[in-house]
């Protein structure tokens, strides 16, 4: 993977959660990608910038890119 030199404020924000959505009233898919947010967080990962996600993204459909939609 190529280096990515990231921006000040360059990383992908994270979502938020309504005030009136609490974990116990949560699908089971929201309740276990809040439970992986929280996993990463805690690990001290950084969070991708939106460059580095797109070439995540490429690398896992194999070279695909959102601008070959285009």
């Amino acid at each position: 993977m190529p280096n990515i030199k990231k921006a000040a404020g360059d990383q992908v924000r994270r979502a938020c959660i309504p005030s009136n959505l609490t974990y116990e009233t949560m699908s089971q898919l929201g309740r276990d990608i809040a439970d992986l947010s929280r996993e990463i967080e805690e690990s001290g990962e950084p969070l991708l910038s939106e460059e580095e996600i797109e070439l995540e993204l490429s690398r896992r459909r194999g070279g695909y890119t959102s601008e070959d939609a285009d």
